[in-house]
């Protein structure tokens, strides 16, 4: 009995832990705010959320990036690998990795500027 508990409890705890660090590909344009990234989503709603490093930190955003993008006054669409957070009321993701850039925009109401 005290087996089958520990091991429920072990798949329990794996679960929760999968479930804290889902990983979802999420496809916006970048914008810079201050000193921090932003991630406008392409879609209706263009949700806006933080973009964080794998430590959390806004900082190693920068590193993350195509220098292209970093330009002022740049348009450009990235899709990140990153995993959604809660932060301190506002949405956020911890970016994974970069897994495609271009230049432009992704938003439907770009195409009539």
């Amino acid at each position: 009995m005290n087996a089958w508990r520990a091991a429920a409890g072990l798949l329990l705890t794996l679960a929760a832990n999968a479930q804290a660090e889902m990983t979802d590909l999420f496809t916006g344009t970048l914008e810079k705010q201050k000193e921090e990234w932003v991630l406008v989503r392409c879609d209706l709603a263009k949700q806006r959320y933080l973009l964080r490093d794998a430590d959390g930190a806004s900082a190693g955003v920068d590193a993350l990036l195509p220098p292209e993008a970093k330009v002022p006054g740049a348009v450009f669409t990235v899709s990140l690998a990153a995993s959604y957070l809660a932060l301190d009321g506002r949405h956020a993701l911890r970016v994974l990795r970069l897994q495609g850039a271009k230049r432009g925009s992704c938003h439907l109401d770009a195409l009539f500027e």
